[in-house]
Order: structure tokens, then sequence, then C-alpha cells
């Protein structure tokens, strides 16, 4: 198998635990984007980062290592509340890292996307900040999704989505 690094930013835990767990099943290496100083030697790199209000934690660290990554087999995964396995949340995400990737990033790298958890309590400033906008909005909303509804309960109680199981392709891709 190709020499394999698993890199990742994570805020909370959420996107931590998948790159985790996807290092251990392919016996990759892994660091987060603080200590990941040279990728060069590296055939196949995985990124993984949570999405926050839309945009990729770690694209500064993507777009920094961009020509290396030119080079290598790409393949990123993202971290966040929405479920991806809806239609209109993946495109929503895609949206996202077409806005924080430079073009030749976005093409190049294989995408996946993941659920991952959110504790209110546990939020940054900003970030609670972010929430209590999207909670007051959903609040009054007349007619919610249930994942709407869920996000909103995440104010009283912490939720985790994350699924370790749901990496399968990502390793099988790896793999080949």
């Amino acid at each position: 198998m190709a020499k394999t690094v698993v890199v990742f930013r994570s805020e909370y835990g959420s996107t931590k635990r998948y790159a985790a767990y996807i290092a251990e099943k392919l016996q990759a290496d892994l660091f987060s984007t603080e200590e990941a100083k040279e990728i060069s030697s590296y055939d196949t790199i995985i990124f993984g980062g949570g999405i926050y209000a839309g945009a990729l934690n770690g694209a500064d660290w993507l777009k920094k290592n961009q020509e290396t990554l030119s080079h290598k087999k790409l393949i990123l995964f993202t971290c966040g509340l929405s479920n991806p396995q809806e239609p209109k949340n993946l495109e929503s995400i895609h949206a996202g890292l077409q806005k924080c990737l430079t073009e030749e990033l976005f093409h190049h790298a294989q995408i996946f996307s993941f659920q991952g958890a959110l504790d209110y309590k546990k939020l940054k400033f900003t970030y609670k900040g972010i929430m209590t906008v999207v909670f007051q909005a959903l609040k009054h909303k007349k007619e919610r999704s249930a994942e709407e509804d869920v996000m909103l309960k995440s104010r009283e109680m912490a939720v985790d989505f994350v699924d370790v199981s749901k990496t399968e392709d990502l390793i099988s891709l790896v793999k080949e």
C-alpha cells in the first residue's frame, strides 16, 4: 500500500475522531495541521476539517500546501452537524468548499462528508453567537425538518452523530 498520512484540523473533536479511526484502519501516520510540517514523502494525503458557518476549518493549510497536494492522491473529508446523506446538505457543503478552496484543489480532491457532533455549552464565543442566530431563526420557523428540530434541541443537550463506520468507502478508496 502507498505511504499514507491523515492530516486534520478539529475544533471540538469530531473530526479528530474520524481522522484517528481512518489512520488506524489504514495504518497511516496521523497529524494535526500544526504537526504536519513535511508531507512530500507521502503518496496519499487525507485531510479532514470541520465545517463552520459554511467554511472548511483548515482550508488555509490546504492552500499553503497546494503545490505538494496537487501531485498526490488527495482525499478530503468534512465533518459537520448537517446530515450529508441529504442531497441539499451535500450540495451546500460542496458550495462552501468551492468558496474556500482553490478551484484546482476542489477538483483534484476526492471528497467525503461525515456528520459530527454539537455541544452548545462548549462552543467558543463566536460560534455561540452564530448558533444563537440560527436557533432564533429555527425557533420562529413554522415548518421545520427533523434535522432542524434536532439542531434546535442541541441548545439544551449535546448531540453526537459521529459514526466512524461511514468512512468505509474512503478507506476502500485508499486501499485500491
